[in-house]
């Protein structure tokens, strides 16, 4: 996280779930052949709105994940569906 943030990580400790809001960034220009999708584990296709594809026509992804660790500007978090250098838009604290 921005070093500036830092301190609005207070009260995020381990154990603790956080979602994390972030962009697809990598994903194709959202065009209409893209509404239909078939998931790799999936034998038919779905409404784009009912898979966790990443081509969507708002590139906005979402994780809630489990808080390891807290040091200093850093999290390190277990369930994260993103790859390495996605762009995080916001996190927040998630309470069931």
């Amino acid at each position: 996280l921005d070093k500036r943030y830092e301190a609005g990580l207070r009260d995020i400790e381990a154990g603790s779930k956080i979602l994390i809001v972030f962009h697809f960034h990598k994903s194709p220009e959202f065009i209409d052949e893209y509404l239909f999708q078939q998931p790799p584990h999936k034998d038919r296709e779905f409404g784009v709105f009912s898979t966790c594809s990443p081509i969507r026509p708002n590139p906005i992804g979402v994780s809630i994940v489990e808080v390891l660790e807290v040091k200093e500007n850093r999290l390190s978090i277990k369930g994260i569906d993103m790859i390495d250098g996605t762009p995080v838009i916001d996190i927040k604290h998630w309470r069931v």
